[in-house]
């Protein structure tokens, strides 16, 4: 008899949520629609990278090899957009591009075709054209 006149049966959970929500004090974020969901990307942004991290830190060298991943790797992509990394087939290309510039000028002032001073230009033995002196 005495639960039935207690003010806890009478009351509302939207009665007690509001009583509840007047005691708070501070600067609080109203929870509207746009809010909620800019928390919930935020949480499962943060969500994804923890995993991410431990994933990462779980990564062995052994782990990584049972996978598979290194097969699916897109190392033969890579090779033209290196930018700052080796590429042995470029810097062939280059390099014979070079080499082909200075035999030309060899074999056209061999040929008289510089028109001034004639500079003495031997094939070194490691295959280099340089200036004999």
């Amino acid at each position: 008899a005495l639960h039935d006149k207690s003010p806890l049966a009478t009351l509302t959970l939207e009665d007690f949520l509001e009583s509840e929500r007047h005691k708070l004090s501070g600067t609080l974020t109203p929870v509207t629609p746009e809010t909620f969901a800019a928390w919930k990307k935020n949480r499962l942004d943060k969500k994804a990278a923890e995993e991410e991290a431990k994933k990462m830190k779980e990564a062995t060298g052994r782990a990584m090899f049972e996978q598979g991943d290194w097969q699916n790797s897109d190392s033969e992509d890579d090779d033209d957009d290196n930018d700052g990394v080796w590429n042995l087939e470029a810097m062939r290309r280059e390099t014979e591009a070079a080499r082909q510039r200075r035999e030309e000028e060899r074999l056209g002032l061999a040929n008289g075709g510089g028109g001034g001073d004639v500079v003495d230009i031997a094939e070194e033995p490691n295959g280099n054209v340089g200036d004999s002196s």
